[in-house]
């Protein structure tokens, strides 16, 4: 029997690590599990999601990749069994951009989607931290006090909000995302997949999880892959984002914010460095995400939709050791010092000697011409 998994993120929960182990062990996947995981490349589910959405992420649609999804399309429907899409972008897709998906999948016996979902005392500054990576200036309270002010208008509405902060709602409002699928292949074909708690228990991992909705086997998908959950300190977030500040989009182009600040600052510099106190939710804030962490999880389980895990995860607590306590200037001075010693480190070595030669020529000109201009006056 045909049967796709199309796997809708949501973003901030350890799908960039799923989809590297899926790519990595996809042959391993394919001869034991019967579970095809199509494309040519890694980024192939990517593209297959912008595609759907053209008008949603039109900086991203790059006609070079339009054979694409017909590709993986004809790879699916080509496979007797299951086959697995995956990519968080799927989240932003509207009943419209549903309906497309599940008319290009006609061919499918049946199609089911999962959500893998965390609970939003994480969610929330993982959100903001991704922010920060990516230009943005607000501040964690101001980031949150955005979210509240807009969550009853994005569970009403379904729209992009009119926010200076990217629409967080928009990803991650799972009650809503889940409802609009819920409508095309039924309740009873939509996982909920929780992330779990702390550190991972053997056989309860969130790798397990997703494979148990899957059905298959994780024994013979040996390949591991680097773990790539790495977070700022509150102290190293601070740093950056008031950095953001001194880096105006105006003033540098995106290239060179990505290739210096993210790949060189962040990658390379402040996640190897020691880790320090992560940023965390205030009395206040925490209270507010728990009593909507409440709201929601009572949503999803009148719902009916099957879960792999426990939907205990995504409560919060209403009290925690881990609330707020804004870095101190001296904790970010020693961010921005560590990270300007490492940048001179790794900085490449200037051609002094070839700059004071050019020099030195520049003076030895000026002089000749200075000589022959006292020439000619004679």
């Amino acid at each position: 029997m045909s049967v796709v998994f199309v796997h809708i993120g949501l973003p901030k929960t350890g799908t960039t690590h799923l989809q590297n182990r899926l790519w990595r062990n996809r042959d391993l996947a394919l001869n034991s599990s019967g579970l095809l995981y199509p494309g040519n490349a890694h980024s192939d589910h990517f593209h297959a999601a912008v595609h759907l959405q053209p008008e949603r992420y039109l900086d991203w649609v790059d006609p070079a990749f339009a054979r694409t999804w017909p590709t993986m399309l004809a790879q699916m429907r080509a496979w007797p069994q299951q086959s697995l899409l995956s990519h968080e972008l799927f989240s932003t897709a509207t009943p419209e951009h549903i309906a497309t998906l599940m008319s290009d999948l006609s061919f499918a016996d049946e199609v089911h989607v999962i959500a893998t979902v965390r609970d939003l005392a994480r969610q929330l500054p993982s959100a903001w931290q991704e922010n920060v990576k990516n230009q943005r200036r607000a501040t964690f309270d101001e980031f949150v006090a955005s979210v509240r002010a807009f969550a009853d208008a994005a569970e009403t509405t379904g729209k992009t909000l009119p926010t200076e902060e990217e629409p967080f709602w928009e990803f991650q409002d799972h009650v809503r995302i889940l409802g609009n699928w819920a409508k095309a292949v039924g309740p009873d074909r939509v996982h909920v997949v929780t992330v779990p708690r702390g550190r991972a228990v053997p056989g309860d991992t969130l790798w397990d999880r997703f494979l148990a909705t899957l059905d298959v086997d994780p024994g013979p998908l040996t390949l591991t892959v680097p773990n790539m959950n790495t977070s700022l300190s509150a102290a190293q977030a601070e740093f950056l984002r008031r950095l953001n500040h001194r880096l105006q989009p105006s003033d540098i182009e995106w290239r060179r914010y990505d290739r210096v600040v993210k790949q060189q600052v962040i990658r390379e510099i402040l996640f190897e460095a020691p880790v320090g106190r992560p940023q965390g939710l205030s009395a206040v804030q925490r209270e507010w995400a728990a009593d909507k962490a409440d709201e929601m999880i009572a949503a999803i389980r009148t719902a009916g939709y099957r879960v792999s895990g426990d939907l205990d995860d995504l409560t919060v607590a209403r009290s925690a050791d881990d609330d707020a306590t804004p870095p101190s200037e001296a904790d970010i001075l020693a961010v921005a010092l560590d990270t300007m010693a490492e940048m001179v480190k790794a900085a490449p070595m200037p051609e002094v000697g070839a700059r004071w030669q050019t020099r030195a020529k520049n003076v030895v000109r000026r002089v000749q011409r200075r000589a022959l201009g006292l020439r000619r006056s004679l």
